[in-house]
């Protein structure tokens, strides 16, 4: 006789296929839609190198590889993470991950949360593991997750899926709130945050998702024991548009319209986690060539993350596309140290640069002198 599923089964395999629905049609809306942010950007292009043309480097003894998280990268980059839980997404984490192990950067996944719900989404993201187990991959959960109950068995369960070096926990309250049945309950987030990174042996990293992190947000990031800030600022993708898109409630979708340019803006972002942050800092949203990474790391980052130029890199399938991508990217990074005289990215955090335009006026508004950037030492 044919066993019949509990009505609780039934929900439950139901909420699985909504989660790997709803993530398949994210990527999908970020290649058919223009889902850039509109009026406001990154701050990068207010950012200025002081030119230095009587450089005496050899160009190619720069080095241009960092270590980060226990890993030693050859470039400062690292693949932000998309997308898993679906057979298309088994196919970019398969793609992605091959390139981050032949380049030796590093790797995100998408939230492991359809895995912890469905065993037959892990796939997706084992592949990875599979892939690269050389390089530096970082896992990723959700805040709502954390909140409804996520525990130190289900961290060790996202650690050993893909053998994370590093388990990003994502903070999107912007895009939890124009999707329904969003995550937006999170009464005693930090409280539960803090107990997990107590008890997880593995570094936990906020990861923003465009909108960036405050001066207030990363102050209470260092007393919960971060080991490292994923910026997302805004500038880039805007995940409100995204869900803008997709929604089909009348409100959602005015709320994204609205909320379209929320948040501030990653150069901005990045300067307040050096201010005071003393973990790992990868400086992310709306980066898009090597120069805009250099300027990060100017700017205090360690690394840069790039997601939506590799997911159309990749989507023809074509590694030897995303390589050419990475040497591109690595070139512009390594040209940018060569007109600026410095032999490596620690040097490259320490040049003079000069801030004009909007985010100057926004650092002034916060307190901070522009002025204080381009005097320091060459």
């Amino acid at each position: 006789m044919e066993s019949k599923n509990s009505p609780q089964e039934i929900d439950e395999k139901k909420e699985n296929t909504m989660t790997s629905e709803r993530k398949l049609a994210h990527l999908q809306i970020c290649l058919e839609h223009d889902v850039q942010s509109r009026n406001i950007t990154t701050g990068l292009e207010d950012i200025s190198f002081v030119h230095h043309a009587t450089t005496d480097l050899n160009m190619e003894d720069i080095d241009l590889s960092i270590k980060i998280f226990g890993k030693k990268l050859q470039f400062p980059l690292i693949i932000s993470g998309m997308t898993g839980g679906h057979s298309f997404a088994q196919q970019l984490n398969d793609f992605l991950s091959q390139v981050a192990e032949k380049t030796r950067i590093g790797m995100g996944v998408g939230s492991q949360r359809a895995a912890l719900e469905d065993t037959q989404a892990r796939e997706s993201f084992e592949i990875v593991k599979k892939n690269a187990p050389k390089t530096l991959k970082i896992g990723n959960i959700g805040a709502g997750q954390i909140v409804e109950g996520l525990n130190s068995t289900d961290l060790k369960d996202i650690v050993s899926m893909i053998s994370a070096d590093a388990i990003a926990f994502h903070f999107n309250p912007l895009q939890e709130s124009i999707q329904p049945d969003g995550d937006t309950n999170l009464h005693e987030l930090i409280e539960k945050v803090t107990q997990l990174i107590n008890e997880s042996s593995t570094p936990i990293i906020a990861k923003e998702v465009g909108s960036g992190f405050s001066r207030f947000d990363i102050t209470r990031l260092k007393k919960s024991g971060f080991s490292g800030i994923d910026i997302q600022g805004a500038g880039g993708t805007s995940w409100a548009g995204v869900e803008s898109i997709r929604a089909e409630d009348p409100i959602y979708k005015k709320a994204g319209e609205v909320f379209w340019d929320w948040g501030l803006p990653t150069a901005i972002s990045t300067i307040f986690a050096k201010e005071s942050f003393n973990g790992h800092i990868i400086g992310s949203g709306g980066v898009r060539n090597g120069m805009e990474v250099a300027k990060l790391l100017a700017l205090g980052a360690d690394a840069a993350g790039m997601a939506i130029p590799f997911l159309f890199a990749i989507q023809d399938h074509s590694i030897e596309k995303s390589l050419k991508y990475i040497d591109e990217i690595a070139y512009q990074i390594k040209l940018t140290c060569f007109l600026t005289g410095c032999q490596t990215i620690e040097d490259l955090k320490s040049v003079p640069l000069i801030i004009s335009g909007k985010t100057a006026d926004l650092l002034r508004a916060y307190g901070i002198d522009p002025r204080e950037y381009s005097s320091r030492p060459n």
